[in-house]
């Protein structure tokens, strides 16, 4: 019998920043609804490339053919700034290796701590963009 399988929903700012790494997350979790749990953690790794990248190509889109090109760990040491989203996302590149490499580093950790990892710098991001958001809607008042 069929089963149907769960849709990944995510908000309107982060489809903006990177509609590609919403439709591969998806893919990658509808692997792993399926117990495909080879090939859903490389998925998950290959997501949060697009994420990362597409979002520092935005920050900085005079650099965005370099930034395509570059190591995923690279780009998030050298463009990333918020402290929140460079951390989470170099945990989630740690983790998304051992997803894709023969041998794991990180033996107590498994897809469930990549995944929340990359939840979290989803999380930032739009918090980001909320406030870039938020402040130009409400810029400080000039003195009088």
């Amino acid at each position: 019998m069929p089963k149907t399988l769960q849709t990944i929903v995510f908000s309107e700012r982060i489809k903006k920043v990177s509609p590609v790494f919403c439709e591969i997350y998806d893919q990658a979790s509808q692997a792993e609804q399926m117990q495909l749990l080879q090939v859903c953690g490389p998925g998950y790794r290959k997501s949060l490339e697009f994420l990362i990248k597409d979002y520092v190509s935005e920050v900085y889109p005079a650099e965005a053919d370099k930034i395509k090109e570059m190591w995923l760990a690279s780009c998030i040491e050298k463009y990333v700034t918020d402290a929140n989203i460079k951390e989470t996302a170099t945990r989630a590149v740690w983790l998304g290796n051992d997803e894709t490499h023969y041998v794991r580093k990180w033996e107590d950790k498994d897809l469930q701590d990549m995944k929340k990892l990359i939840s979290l710098a989803t999380y930032w991001i739009e918090a980001q963009k909320l406030t870039e958001e938020l402040l130009q809607d409400m810029p400080v008042p000039k003195k009088k």
